[in-house]
């Protein structure tokens, strides 16, 4: 393969070669899928909508450009536990009386695949919509957590500072409502900055998405920069000091990952395979979705197995250490996490999310108090997580389509109907 020059951001696309960007493969849109995929109406634009959702969800990193993320030598056994937790014995409490945690979640959540282990060992797996534990699956937003386990590990090499400004890495934040964050305040999503409205079905900005590409390349064209032409049109902030409220919003992750790109000088997908999957010890390759100039998509590019997520959601049960004793993210990071701050809780309270729970958003990450448990969790619409829970010592990881993007009847169903069931039972 001959030499193709980079950009600051990672690879980049020339013609229809595939380029790598250090060890990762950077690829353009699949088109013998998405000619595929037109068989059945299925398209890069309407692949999120409730009829399509469910098949589309193990493929939509072909309907755009994407890093593959390789899995490396060493893999983790998860070894089958004697005390296996049967879903149809657990009972969730809903509006119409028991059901069965195995109903509720294939029926009423739209779950495809679950993955829970306690004490380092599977007490349940299924896989669904055609899927197995080597399948990958798009994690919407959990994403958001894997773009800041990146900047960790480019903090633990003392190649980023969290208390920078964020201008310092990207000076093309002058003039917008970022020009006073810190690299911190934006990975705690607390910068409360202005985004044009969405619609009831896109709730974002949605110049961000046709930025990108992530509905398909034809309105990416009136971004010739991709998601570099959008940064500049936000410049307007809420009526808080930078740092007072958590808002949840997809660019905070998207200037996340710039900021990671411009401190390693490549992109964050490389750190993510080598210093992360490949040392957690994932069976299977991640696919990780980009805009046309490589930029990673930050706030909702993983694709991963199920599995791998939960093998991933471990090494937070051990301080950031992977099975192997091997410190795989900075053992400061994972304290910061569980430990929060006052600034993160403060902040929590201003945000609209605080209805849901006590707790506080750091770093990409919620910690959620949960009737009588705390978890750490990592969080994508339609169904995505991975949620962890020191009082059991387990991990629970999960892949779905629920047909609506973000709802408080889902996430009742999430977090105060179906985990507290299954924390329960293994607490038993």
């Amino acid at each position: 393969m001959r030499h193709i020059p980079t950009t600051a951001f990672g690879a980049i696309l020339v013609g229809a070669l595939t380029v790598s960007a250090e060890a990762t493969t950077f690829k353009e849109p699949d088109a013998e899928f998405i000619e595929a995929a037109s068989a059945i109406g299925l398209t890069g634009e309407n692949w999120e909508t409730p009829e399509f959702i469910a098949s589309a969800m193990p493929h939509v990193y072909k309907f755009s450009h994407s890093y593959t993320l390789h899995k490396g030598d060493y893999v983790r056994e998860l070894p089958q536990s004697d005390q296996v937790l049967n879903l149809e014995e657990v009972m969730v409490q809903d509006y119409d009386g028991p059901i069965s945690a195995r109903d509720f979640l294939l029926n009423r959540m739209q779950n495809h695949n679950a993955v829970i282990i306690q004490n380092g060992e599977l007490i349940h797996e299924h896989y669904g919509n055609g899927l197995d534990e080597f399948s990958t699956h798009l994690d919407m937003s959990v994403s958001k957590s894997f773009t800041a386990m990146a900047a960790a590990i480019a903090v633990g090499k003392g190649l980023l500072n969290w208390e920078d400004p964020a201008i310092q890495y990207v000076p093309e934040l002058a003039g917008t409502a970022f020009e006073t964050a810190t690299v911190q305040e934006i990975s705690d999503m607390r910068t409360a900055v202005v985004l044009a409205p969405g619609t009831a079905e896109k709730y974002w900005d949605t110049r961000l998405s046709e930025a990108q590409g992530y509905y398909g390349q034809e309105k990416s064209e009136a971004y010739p920069n991709g998601t570099m032409d959008f940064f500049p049109l936000i410049t307007e902030r809420q009526d808080y000091a930078m740092g007072e409220k958590y808002d949840y919003q997809d660019v905070n992750s998207e200037l996340l990952g710039l900021i990671v790109d411009r401190a390693t000088g490549e992109s964050f997908t490389t750190i993510l395979e080598q210093d992360l999957l490949q040392k957690v010890g994932v069976a299977s390759d991640a696919h990780f979705m980009s805009d046309k100039k490589g930029l990673a998509m930050g706030s909702t590019g993983m694709n991963m197995a199920t599995k791998d997520l939960a093998r991933v959601g471990l090494i937070f049960l051990n301080e950031g250490k992977n099975e192997l004793g091997e410190q795989v993210l900075p053992a400061q990071f994972v304290s910061d996490l569980w430990e929060g701050n006052e600034a993160v809780r403060s902040a929590w309270l201003k945000g609209k999310e605080s209805a849901l729970a006590p707790g506080y958003y750091k770093d990409q990450f919620r910690v959620l108090e949960v009737g009588d448990y705390r978890i750490l969790a990592m969080i994508g619409v339609n169904g995505q997580m991975c949620v962890i829970n020191k009082e059991t010592n387990s991990v629970i990881a999960l892949n779905g389509a629920y047909p609506m993007a973000e709802t408080p009847r889902f996430a009742t169903m999430q977090f105060h109907q179906f985990v507290p069931a299954i924390l329960d039972a293994m607490s038993n």
